[in-house]
């Protein structure tokens, strides 16, 4: 037997810690996904879905409870039942299905009997409900068409309060209704079993219907029973065990662990019993995030159903309204195509200015990032104007305070005239230029363009240069990068307050040069929707049927209904590369 347990129990419980405070503090239940779900049961009460709403409320009962529920599938001979027996450690099912019909059993641990809920519903409305002892259970369903599930109790230590087991119809029976009730048993399934006959495993129902189940994005286990039937003189259990694994893979299937069993013989060297029991009873201390996570699944899933039904609802509608378009000499095709051209168009001239706007902010912050406009010159000019401001400056000897302040003024003079032409070469050309670069061809005259890019100037005095100096710094190197520094700064901030003002000026223009071509749009746009009235019923019912896509979207994103999503993922020591969310278990 395998079993590789102590790694296994290792790995999670350091995935428990990983799980982290979010999914052990107030993830019970998670009361703004079942908000969500709510809100959901609403909308698809409202719009007479009667089927989707039903499973809307058995996944809020559910979610209640807070039991894990472990759904077993498959096929129909492939000894689910007696698996399942097995595991509870009793013989609670039959070999054959309880009803002759689909129904879903679901077994708990508590006293010994069954509760057998019907499909019409009892006095006062609601639902009819028999309770019958274990041993006349068999009898009590055989007309099963008209019981909608059956629940059973017996003490079964396994299981405990945390978690309940679902036993589905065989898939490959020849009544498409039990096909059909294992798929729409899925909503309640946590974490799911598929369970294979092991000289049938590879069938296409197999592979198709596990394709199927892995849409769901819920953890899916394969169980290979009978492995008694093995011979390993015809291929060896591990070439076997790799052909399964390609198998699924083939068809993208890439389950969370694989399982191989016999309950006729379960001390066979290739049968897991105890891996299998090892894993039921780790899913179910991780019963907590894989609740959350399934609640998150089933909901996204039943939305997307409710849609998928409500837009098949409304094809006749539809056609209708196509026909009477048709009969009109409308194309549909053509007047949608050109509905979707006009209001794209029409959107695009009312976001022109705010979108030239922010545009050209960022053409005159890269223009003004990039210029350097006190190269090493210009600060040695500006180091010795600085040194004609320090205290105790003087022009020789016996200077006296006529030549000192010529002196000053000279060098004054030379560090702005420096200064002037690094200003107009580095930035008030480039400025100038980008202002035009993102006007021109926007909708106004060009010479209105550079009439006003050309108006771009800051004015910087050799007055405007001596009131940058700090009076009180202490003058020397230092101080002269600080000083070289702080008139490129104020500078820059001159330009860019004129470039954006030349801008606004453009941009305004423009806006008002634009609402011309927008009325002309929007009147066409009045009259293309007047022609097309219908095509407005179709937005209609097309609106509609999205509007569940906003409930897909929070039972997808947590974070939108007021929760950060519930995900986790596999313990290292039992996954495979590109693991889904699960607990893996090695081939």
């Amino acid at each position: 037997m395998t079993t590789g347990r102590t790694a296994g129990e290792t790995a999670l419980k350091d995935k428990e810690a990983e799980l982290g405070t979010v999914e052990k503090k107030g993830m019970a239940g998670d009361p703004a996904m079942r908000e969500a779900v709510r809100t959901l049961l609403g909308k698809v009460e409202q719009a007479g879905d009667e089927e989707n709403a039903r499973k809307l409320k058995q996944l809020l009962a559910k979610a209640e409870s807070g039991r894990l529920y472990l759904a077993f599938c498959g096929h129909f001979s492939a000894g689910k039942s007696s698996l399942i027996n097995r595991l509870c450690g009793h013989q609670l099912l039959p070999s054959s299905p309880i009803p002759t019909s689909a129904n879903i059993v679901s077994i708990v641990s508590g006293e010994a009997g069954a509760r057998v809920i019907y499909r019409e519903p009892g006095e006062g409305g609601s639902p009819k409900v028999d309770r019958v002892a274990l041993e006349d259970l068999a009898e009590h369903c055989r007309n099963g068409t008209d019981i909608e599930t059956v629940e059973i109790a017996y003490p079964i230590p396994l299981l405990g309060e945390a978690a309940a087991l679902l036993d589905t119809p065989g898939i490959d029976s020849t009544d498409d209704a039990h096909h059909l009730a294992t798929e729409s048993a899925l909503h309640l399934a946590d974490v799911v079993f598929y369970v294979m006959d092991y000289n049938h495993v590879q069938s296409e129902i197999n592979l198709s219907f596990t394709k199927k189940m892995t849409e769901w994005g819920k953890p899916l286990y394969l169980i290979i029973n009978m492995v008694d039937k093995h011979r390993e003189q015809e291929v060896s259990l591990e070439a076997y065990r790799d052909g399964v694994r390609d198998a699924f893979a083939s068809w993208g299937v890439r389950p969370d662990g694989i399982v191989y069993t016999s309950v006729k013989v379960p001390d066979h060297p290739a049968s897991q019993w105890n891996r299998l029991d090892w894993l039921l009873r780790e899913l179910i201390t991780l019963r907590e995030p894989l609740v959350n996570l399934s609640l998150e699944k089933s909901a996204k899933a039943l939305a997307g159903a409710h849609a998928a039904k409500m837009a098949e609802a409304n094809e006749p509608a539809k056609d209708a309204i196509r026909a009477q378009l048709e009969e009109g000499g409308v194309d549909i095709t053509a007047a949608q195509a050109e509905l979707e051209r006009l209001a794209a168009e029409l959107a695009r001239l009312e976001e022109m200015p705010r979108m030239l706007d922010a545009a050209l902010r960022k053409d005159v912050a890269a223009v003004l990032d990039n210029a350097n406009i006190t190269p090493a010159v210009t600060r040695d000019l500006a180091h010795a104007y600085l040194e004609s401001r320090r205290p105790g400056f003087k022009v020789g000897w016996f200077g006296s305070a006529a030549k000192t302040q010529a002196e000053r003024e000279a060098r004054l003079s030379a560090l702005h005239k420096d200064f002037a032409s690094q200003l107009e070469t580095q930035v008030e050309r480039h400025v100038q230029q980008a202002v035009k670069s993102r006007l021109e061809g926007q909708g106004l005259p060009l010479a209105q363009v550079t009439e006003v890019a050309d108006r771009i100037h800051a004015e910087v005095t050799p007055a405007w240069l001596a009131a940058q100096v700090n009076e009180a710094a202490s003058f020397g190197g230092e101080y002269t990068l600080t000083y070289s520094k702080g008139i490129s700064a104020e500078a820059k901030a001159l330009y860019r307050q004129a470039a954006l003002a030349a801008g606004e000026e453009l941009i305004a223009q423009l806006d008002a040069a634009l609402q011309e071509p927008r009325a002309v749009l929007r009147g066409q746009l009045a009259e293309l929707q007047a022609r097309l009235g219908g095509l407005r019923e179709l937005d209609a019912l097309a609106a509609a049927e999205a509007a569940y896509g906003t409930a897909r979207s929070c039972a997808s994103r947590r974070s939108a209904c007021g929760r950060p999503r519930a995900s986790w993922t596999a313990p290292p020591r039992w996954r495979a590369s590109g693991a889904r969310c699960s607990i893996r278990l090695s081939a």
